[in-house]
């Protein structure tokens, strides 16, 4: 038996009976609902039931979607992602997207937990591009991207999915000028927990404290090509502008709120140049790199447009959870972010 968070009918989001794709509001809704039916298809698998139910299908059918296939890891067979493709038979209205590629994240069931967590730690020291699910995952997406054109396909994840979501779009938009529409939610951020700080001048302090380390670390481990080669793919990100959802009580993800607005006072105190080259590098992808261990901090982007739940959460399990995103009461801060770019220093 599903779980009631599981039926779409109970716990989804119904309130959507006219869907405008226009409105980013329902594309939020549309782009979790999706990746929620991932989550469904990987417990269903676990409790070995034959087949997806109509309560589990709802999650895509309600959006006039059918799925193509699910997306299973190499190493434990787990269902992590899955292909949508828009089904109703009418045309397509302007804003729908015709594919759909979306990945959950970490489940905590014994068949799939182990796995999810060894991912977790890939996310930690900059490796998740290396795996094999991450393979899987851009295959996918580039498979889809290739049939359908990029203009017609939006990826989507949570948590370990949006760190997926996010290499996979960035690969995508560095080595082949295609920038997918990105919907990243509570997308991972490697970080000392910041935000939780009360008191906005230190909170302001650290965040400066950080960016010169970072800088200071990556002229001192970097040489001159290699600076001017992380700038130019940085550079190229700045046409690609993904949804990034994120809950400040979320100590994962609440990190990309100080990221991108602490760089507003870093350039009115003429250290813009310093904070654009930390913004390029974390202090953990700087030390493997003087190591000579291959790292690249994939959650690192010059871009965004940010939406933060400002909704109070009970406990961590809320605020970090997926259900949050299609709530409709929910109350959000929308803002779009586009760092300067880095003229000195490299």
């Amino acid at each position: 038996m599903c779980s009631k968070r599981d039926v779409f009918m109970v716990s989804g989001p119904r309130h959507l009976t006219n869907i405008d794709w226009g409105d980013p509001n329902h594309r939020r809704c549309i782009a979790a609902s999706l990746v929620q039916g991932v989550y469904v298809q990987e417990r269903i698998r676990q409790e070995s039931r034959n087949e997806v139910d109509i309560q589990v299908e709802m999650w895509w059918r309600f959006f006039s979607f059918t799925l193509l296939h699910p997306l299973h890891d190499n190493v434990d067979g787990s269902i992590f992602g899955a292909v949508y493709k828009w089904s109703n038979k009418s045309a397509r209205p302007p804003g729908a997207p015709k594919i759909v590629v979306a990945f959950r994240g970490t489940v905590t069931k014994a068949d799939s937990l182990r796995r999810d967590l060894q991912l977790n730690f890939n996310i930690l020291t900059n490796q998740l591009h290396t795996t094999c699910r991450f393979d899987t995952a851009f295959d996918a997406l580039n498979t889809n991207v290739h049939k359908h054109g990029y203009e017609n396909v939006w990826i989507a994840g949570h948590s370990l999915g949006a760190a997926l979501a996010m290499l996979a779009s960035r690969k995508m938009a560095e080595e082949q000028g295609h920038f997918l529409q990105a919907h990243l939610f509570n997308p991972p951020f490697v970080s000392a927990p910041v935000e939780r700080l009360r008191n906005e001048k230190v909170k302001l302090g650290l965040h400066i404290g950080l960016s010169l380390i970072a800088a200071g670390l990556s002229m001192l481990v970097h040489d001159d090509r290699a600076r001017i080669e992380s700038h130019k793919g940085f550079s190229v990100l700045r046409s690609w502008v993904p949804f990034l959802y994120v809950n400040p009580q979320d100590d994962l993800c609440s990190g990309y709120v100080g990221y991108f607005s602490h760089q507003k006072v870093m350039n009115q105190i003429g250290a813009g140049s310093i904070s654009c080259l930390a913004a390029q590098h974390s202090v953990g992808d700087i030390v493997l790199s003087a190591f000579g261990k291959e790292s690249k901090a994939g959650h690192l982007i010059p871009c965004a447009r940010l939406t933060v739940n400002l909704s109070p959460a009970p406990d961590f399990r809320r605020a970090h959870g997926i259900h949050q995103w299609w709530a409709d009461d929910l109350k959000i801060q929308c803002t779009e972010y586009t760092l300067p770019p880095l003229q000195a220093l490299v």
